[in-house]
């Protein structure tokens, strides 16, 4: 799994170096980044920096950038009824303190202005911890075209 530079800056935010590996996992899941990067710091000897960090991962940077080339064609996962966006789900669980259920997620997405179809699917989520938690009870609505 490749990794943007700027998506490991922002999974290490408030990094407080040295740091091990099990140590920069933890950080990078409360930052909220994805499983493989955690997975991949997880794995790191300790380091003193950024710098370090990036060196060790050289072999896992250079993702595709967010955004890409204009002229390619965006694809979406053909998905079974509502569909929604990660960063559609973000906004509208803006300001959330985990951990929460699926009513107070339901509440909190319909005070940010969610549609009503992402409220309806947040109410029948069980207690989750984090966004990431709450992205893998949607994995199955999310990734279809925007709205």
């Amino acid at each position: 799994m490749a990794f943007q530079v700027t998506e490991v800056q922002k999974a290490l935010k408030g990094a407080d170096y040295p740091m091990d590996g099990k140590a920069l996992s933890t950080l990078a899941k409360k930052n909220g980044a994805d499983a493989d990067l955690v997975d991949a710091l997880q794995g790191l000897r300790e380091v003193d920096g950024p710098n370090t960090v990036m060196q060790e991962l050289k072999g896992s940077l250079g993702g595709p950038t967010p955004g890409g080339n204009s002229k390619d064609q965006k694809q979406y996962k053909d998905v079974d009824g509502p569909s929604f966006q990660v960063t559609e789900v973000q906004k509208a669980l803006k300001g959330a303190d985990y951990p929460m259920d699926g009513k107070a997620l339901s509440a909190l997405a319909k005070k940010n202005g969610a549609d009503a179809d992402l409220v309806d699917a947040l109410q029948g989520l069980r207690e989750v911890d984090g966004p990431n938690t709450v992205m893998k009870e949607l994995k199955d609505h999310l990734g279809g075209k925007p709205a």
